[in-house]
């Protein structure tokens, strides 16, 4: 096993925050850098936290059962597609000859269901993407994407996730949680889960935190669409959707509790990790993907997970997962698979 300088390592205090002075407040830009020794901007974020190490010990205490759960909804939902982006559109054709063979064909928006958001999708204010990355060097003036050579990687690409997403995953069912405690909302009313209620989640599970957890969030988007007819879903989505979801409360408060726990990546079952609309002009996508570097998933499949959870009486397990390995890619479905 090789050891790392992240096995041990110590982040600044979040009031101690930009790292580096002439960054954006709360930057993390340049630490994993100076805690590696690297001398090429690092390209992983929280990823880093996923030591050799780390994934030994999960791998150890998690796997106990051989019960394995998939966190991947059906490519073609949400149907119709969150915020107006393209869905799955499938095409199937037989070679031919007299051989059956047949082959399809997949064009999708990688935002339109289950997703890691990579390092190039979401930026700060400051024109700037994780690390310092411009925006003009992913898109022109008119926002048309650059053509980018798959042979010449260029920085934060989804590719750079390959291998990388392994490890303790932990989750928080806080749409369970909610109803034993008598708090009744809809995942697609603006409903706001606090950093007070995040915790108290946590204990009512007997769940403890470590360092480079994969945390999971149910927020019950997924229960709600199984559940609802289509046209309860058309006429959520395409007249009043995306104005109101369940989801984080953007406050200080929120934001420093996710920096204070040091997650190595974070997700949801919901179109919109943050809840909407958002009474900030800033969002947590800001703060966690372009500012620390943690990699952001929605739309993930969480119910039998938590079902699986449930029955097992524990809230962590073992992660992989996979995403699509497209060179300078923006993000990808997340192929990932929860093991107990």
């Amino acid at each position: 096993m090789a050891e790392s300088p992240f096995d041990s390592i110590e982040f600044p205090r979040f009031s101690e925050l930009p790292f580096r002075k002439d960054d954006p407040d709360k930057a993390i830009w340049g630490f994993y850098e100076h805690v590696s020794g690297a001398t090429t901007p690092d390209e992983l974020g929280a990823l880093n936290l996923l030591t050799e190490r780390r994934i030994l010990k999960a791998s150890r205490t998690e796997i106990q059962t051989g019960k394995v759960c998939s966190l991947n909804w059906a490519m073609h939902k949400p149907s119709p597609t969150p915020f107006g982006r393209k869905g799955l559109e499938q095409k199937v054709k037989r070679w031919p000859g007299p051989k059956p063979i047949i082959d399809d064909e997949i064009t999708t928006n990688t935002q339109s269901g289950s997703q890691w958001d990579g390092f190039r999708h979401f930026g700060h204010p400051s024109g700037f993407f994780y690390n310092r990355l411009p925006e003009s060097e992913i898109v022109d003036s008119q926002g048309a994407g650059l053509l980018l050579s798959p042979d010449k990687p260029q920085r934060n690409g989804i590719h750079t996730f390959q291998g990388k997403i392994v490890g303790r995953g932990v989750l928080l069912d806080y749409y369970s949680y909610a109803k034993e405690n008598g708090i009744q909302y809809s995942a697609v009313e603006r409903h706001l889960i606090t950093a007070e209620a995040l915790e108290a989640c946590a204990k009512a599970q007997n769940l403890t935190f470590e360092t480079g957890d994969i945390l999971f969030i149910r927020m019950g988007y997924v229960d709600w669409y199984e559940n609802a007819s289509q046209e309860e879903r058309e006429e959520v989505l395409l007249k009043t959707y995306p104005s109101h979801l369940t989801g984080i409360r953007q406050e200080p408060e929120e934001v420093e509790w996710f920096w204070d726990h040091h997650f190595a990546a974070v997700v949801a079952d919901s179109p919109s990790f943050e809840a909407r609309p958002s009474i900030q002009e800033w969002d947590l996508h800001e703060y966690i993907l372009s500012l620390w570097g943690t990699p952001i998933g929605e739309l993930f499949d969480l119910e039998e997970l938590a079902q699986t959870c449930k029955a097992l009486g524990r809230y962590s397990f073992f992660v992989t997962s996979s995403p699509l390995h497209v060179v300078n890619g923006i993000a990808s479905p997340p192929n990932a698979l929860a093991i107990f």
